[in-house]
């Protein structure tokens, strides 16, 4: 059981120390210029993506302002 746990911990030490050493940022310019672009890449996409949720949002507002009337409608038959 001990040799367990101490198996365990040093497992996940490694993995720790081995994750926080490839985390750091690459000493040259060049991955920071392609990732300024995705970023610009991301920001357009995210552009998009909320003009076409504005386009459904306003399709959804008009159909539940004529589900409305129509409930008007029936309620005065």
């Amino acid at each position: 059981m001990k040799a367990l746990t101490l198996f365990l911990w040093s497992a996940a030490v490694a993995v720790a120390l081995s994750a926080s050493l490839h985390s750091q940022a690459p000493a040259d310019a060049a991955p920071a210029k392609t990732q300024i672009e995705k970023l610009q890449r991301i920001k357009a996409e995210n552009a998009k993506l909320l003009e076409r949720q504005a386009a459904t949002q306003h399709k959804l507002d008009e159909l539940a302002k004529e589900a409305q009337q129509l409930k008007i409608f029936g309620s005065r038959s």
